[in-house]
């Protein structure tokens, strides 16, 4: 019982902060320096992951647990490609990102179940449609004590992805992904190029385009 009593605390934690990494944007000068883009943070989706890649469907907490994630599909899915609309969520896209990275790393069992996939599905199209802030990027994923970057990140989870038995139907328009490098974008802007599946990519809004 008081390891369901924690587990379902973690779960109200979890659920508080991608509720929050939903609609955090911050001013340039801000990206990378809060909590929300220290080692503690970190620390906090590796160890979230860790925990939560012990759940297992037959666990009273699984379905609970299903719509945290299913919470972040939606908010990955649901991006504003009318400029007008407001920022894609870029944070969300990088903490979701990290998240399911673990899971995979742990091999934790949900990541294999619909929803798991889901995720991963919505996380690749995110990031073939959606070109991130490079503050946020630079801030959340670049900023730690490992050394590891985005790109090296991304590169790892892209290969994991590709390995995982019985990918849904759109996933294989997604396992060919490739980062490409912008000729006319000195500050080497990544895009996503699927080679079976192009649709037009979309820049995020952030201060540091305007300088």
């Amino acid at each position: 019982m008081e390891l369901l009593d924690g587990q379902e605390q973690l779960l109200d934690i979890l659920q508080s902060y991608f509720r929050q990494a939903a609609t955090y944007n911050p001013d340039t000068a801000d990206a990378g320096s809060t909590t929300y883009f220290c080692d503690t943070g970190m620390d906090f989706i590796d160890e979230s992951a860790k925990a939560t890649s012990k759940l297992k469907p037959t666990s009273p907490l699984f379905s609970r647990y299903v719509n945290v994630l299913q919470s972040l599909v939606s908010g990955l899915r649901d991006l504003h490609e009318d400029p007008e609309a407001g920022p894609s969520p870029d944070y969300l896209f990088f903490a979701s990102f990290t998240y399911a990275h673990w899971l995979l790393i742990y091999g934790s069992d949900t990541i294999t179940t619909e929803t798991g996939r889901d995720l991963i599905l919505a996380i690749l199209q995110y990031r073939e449609r959606v070109i991130p802030r490079k503050d946020l990027e630079a801030g959340f994923c670049n900023l730690n004590r490992h050394g590891r970057t985005f790109d090296n990140g991304w590169s790892d989870f892209v290969a994991m992805t590709r390995a995982l038995e019985g990918p849904p139907a759109d996933l294989p328009l997604l396992e060919y992904a490739e980062i490409q490098e912008e000729p006319d974008r000195p500050s080497g802007d990544a895009v996503v190029e699927v080679l079976h599946n192009h649709h037009p990519s979309i820049r995020s809004s952030s201060k540091i385009d305007d300088e």
